[in-house]
């Protein structure tokens, strides 16, 4: 048996990763004639292509962070059909979004081989419902948008009897042995020294609960509120960011400043931001867990208005992103970094913006293939104490925050009174980037 070592994200001391929770879920709405034998066909060669989804992870009994991966041969994929009739005053739309929403209740075992469940419901010869469900310990949201890609490129091969060109990935496994080269490498020494510089002294930044909380105290299941910005009023704020050389993540950032200082009075904060983790090019078509925490640290007392804010979270972020090197690696830096997460009076944001998968020609393999969009993001954490801030741009250019937070220690008004003044510092900073942020 061929082993290889766990990568940085696969290790598990605590054993939460491996919980059967821990899955990425996708539903695609798909018009037109559908062969399901190309399907079929199509999964297979995914899972054959991509090691990820057919590797099991053996850990130590005693010590999560130890434990090797095992590359298995290729497995079909377990495809079930379902002709489904629609229940008595439920639209195909309706039925869409509960299977979708059913999703977030997924389970998946880490063991399971291949890493790949589908289901697909067809309402007619015309019209069905995809669904794509794997751990996420063999993938992560950008593997996600490979595979609707792959998976389309695949079936029209079959279907066509034209080749596809997808070339071959870099496996998995790779990844890892790219890892421990990064680290022995001069720029992860350069990495190192900015961390260095940049995290002395420093805490990942905290907002107040409204109770103590623990793990005594949490509730079986986190909640979610849901704050947007019409198409037409987020396309100004883009167009706004852009006038400046910034992007919509830096008026993100500026408005999170804004309102850190109005709760905290801090005016030198370090948010903890998710990032798809693929730091060498040559991972962006490999299927896997590359997600990782990339923290950015916001100095902002001499900024006197919001266009300096903006500017200051451009500078910000390129530096982190030009500094990338595994979270953990940080931590062995600082281990006291994440200090105020234990703190049972504070709740640690962490801020993941998700470009929504748009209908592109690459993903289409039926006349029209599209992910299906709720009217309102629900819960997705499978860890309670949850406190994730997750902007969304979906297909339509509606904005959405969706915070999703732990009721037993805050409030939704307070988490509304949050969510709605960052929503409104977001649309002031487009509107008026030379005004003044400071309270006066």
């Amino acid at each position: 048996m061929d082993q290889y070592p766990l990568s940085s994200r696969q290790k598990d001391p605590n054993g939460l990763a491996r919980s059967p929770r821990h899955v990425v879920a996708l539903a695609l709405r798909i018009k037109g004639e559908l062969h399901v034998d190309a399907l079929q066909g199509a999964l297979d060669e995914v899972v054959e292509r991509h090691e990820a989804l057919r590797t099991r992870l053996h850990y130590d009994e005693q010590d999560g962070t130890l434990g090797f991966q095992e590359v298995l041969p290729p497995q079909p994929v377990p495809l079930t059909v379902h002709d489904t009739p629609l229940p008595g005053g439920r639209t195909r739309d309706e039925m869409a979004i509960d299977v979708h929403v059913a999703l977030h209740d997924a389970e998946l075992s880490f063991l399971v081989t291949p890493s790949l469940r589908a289901e697909l419901y067809r309402f007619d010869d015309q019209d069905a419902l995809l669904t794509l469900v794997t751990h996420h310990l063999f993938s992560d949201g950008w593997s996600s948008d490979v595979l609707r890609r792959e998976i389309a490129a695949c079936y029209r091969a079959r279907v066509t009897g034209v080749p596809h060109p997808l070339p071959s990935p870099v496996p998995y496994r790779m990844f890892v042995s790219w890892q421990q080269e990064f680290l022995r490498s001069e720029k992860a020494a350069r990495c190192r020294r900015f961390w260095g510089r940049e995290l002395a002294g420093v805490e990942m930044y905290t907002m107040p609960a409204d109770r103590a909380h623990g793990p005594e105290t949490q509730a079986p299941r986190s909640e979610v509120e849901n704050f947007s910005i019409d198409p037409g009023k987020f396309a100004e704020v883009a167009a706004s960011a852009a006038r400046l050389r910034c992007g919509v993540w830096h008026v993100f950032l500026a408005a999170f400043m804004v309102l850190a200082e109005k709760i905290s009075g801090r005016t030198d904060i370090t948010l903890l931001t998710v990032n798809n983790g693929r730091q060498d090019e040559k991972f962006y078509q490999t299927v896997g867990f590359f997600t990782d925490f990339v923290p950015i640290r916001l100095e902002f007392g001499d900024c006197a208005n919001f266009r300096d804010l903006m500017l200051l979270a451009r500078r910000a972020s390129a530096d982190s992103q030009q500094h990338r090197m595994s979270f953990d690696s940080i931590l062995e830096i600082f281990p006291d970094l994440m200090k105020g997460a234990f703190d049972p009076l504070t709740l640690l944001p962490s801020f993941n913006y998700v470009r929504s998968p748009r209908a592109e020609a690459q993903a289409q393999f039926a006349t029209s293939v599209e992910p299906v969009v709720p009217d309102e993001e629900v819960s997705v954490s499978y860890v309670r104490g949850a406190f994730i801030w997750t902007f969304l741009v979906l297909p339509s250019g509606e904005f959405r925050c969706v915070v999703e937070y732990e009721p037993d220690a805050i409030d939704a008004t307070t988490v509304q009174r949050w969510g709605t003044e960052f929503i409104d510092l977001i649309q002031a900073i487009a509107d008026r980037p030379d005004q003044t942020w400071k309270r006066r």
